[in-house]
């Protein structure tokens, strides 16, 4: 439950992980309720990066390392900020 609300307020695994690990939670525990609870981890990125950013892409390099400072504050991993950051990300689903 804990990794769902954190998942749908635009948190990473990464993020998840570690205060879940603050809490005391046994890292077996965390890795398990990170897998068990599938969520699209690079939609979510996606997603986060388009309602602070809007749905255009960056348009320059430094506005693209600026949104990607931001994703990975919010405990995305590299892979998923590429994918939220990449091309074709302005088309809606």
């Amino acid at each position: 439950q804990f990794i769902r609300q954190h998942a749908g307020r635009g948190h990473g695994p990464a993020r998840i992980r570690a205060e879940l690990r603050q809490r005391g939670v046994p890292d077996p525990e965390v890795e398990a309720g990170l897998e068990a609870a599938g969520e699209d981890w690079p939609a979510i990125a996606r997603d986060v990066r388009r309602r602070r950013f809007g749905s255009s892409p960056p348009g320059d390099y430094a506005e693209r390392a600026r949104q990607a400072r931001f994703l990975q504050y919010r405990g995305f991993s590299a892979d998923h900020i590429r994918a939220a950051l990449g091309p074709g990300d302005d088309i809606e689903p």
